[in-house]
């Protein structure tokens, strides 16, 4: 039983530890950007009751999960076989973009698209040690198996239908870019104000309180 366990592990890591191709990772870009936009929808949709669309952009993807996503699988893979060490490098990294993306957004449009001001230990209201985390767990994932299995879904395609969906992909995805980059996407339940959500203390409630008529 341990040996055929340990075999599997063996399996896994060496699967997470493969190469892929300029084609694969196209295809994993798109995948992770989709998964992501499906993600932050239903997170909305559940804490907030309102069915949006998020992200700056107007079709299902954003780019942050896929950028994030093909990093982690083309950087983090040559570390498959020592997992802790790639959950630590897999939250610094998510860290790294989404803060880097944070400002680059609030820098061009001055608009937030996310905000963790509400978050413990958190920078700018970009990043906070408890998203970090959860990341730094979806890096894992898409590592040892989110790339692995969509990799290999992809190669059932013949040369030819690989190149045409993503060339299809990048062309509708470069649209969109173009277009959102002078329009984005904004408004309720999809940006901030710029100075970020107000958090009010429990004392600051207790205050309001006593002073109500």
């Amino acid at each position: 039983m341990t040996a055929t366990v340990q075999r599997h592990e063996g399996t896994g890591r060496a699967r997470a530890a493969q190469r892929y191709t300029a084609a694969e990772l196209t295809a994993l870009f798109f995948a992770f950007s989709a998964v992501g936009w499906l993600w932050e929808v239903a997170l909305h949709l559940v804490l907030e009751g309102e069915l949006v669309n998020r992200g700056t952009m107007l079709g299902p993807w954003l780019p942050i999960y896929g950028a994030g996503g093909v990093l982690a699988v083309l950087l983090l893979r040559r570390f498959a076989d020592r997992p802790v060490l790639t959950f630590a490098l897999g939250t610094a990294l998510c860290t790294a973009v989404e803060y880097g993306t944070g400002k680059y957004l609030l820098a061009v449009y001055g608009q937030r698209w996310w905000d963790y001001s509400m978050y413990p230990l958190n920078i700018d209201g970009l990043v906070s040690p408890l998203t970090s985390l959860l990341f730094g767990l979806g890096c894992c994932a898409a590592v040892y198996w989110a790339g692995p299995a969509l990799a290999a879904r992809f190669r059932r395609l013949t040369r030819r239908q690989a190149r045409v969906l993503c060339a299809a992909l990048a062309a509708l995805f470069l649209l969109d870019f173009l277009w959102s980059t002078a329009h984005p996407n904004t408004g309720a339940g999809v940006t901030t104000p710029p100075g970020g959500m107000i958090v009010v203390e429990p004392n600051e409630i207790a205050l309001l309180a006593r002073n109500l008529p």
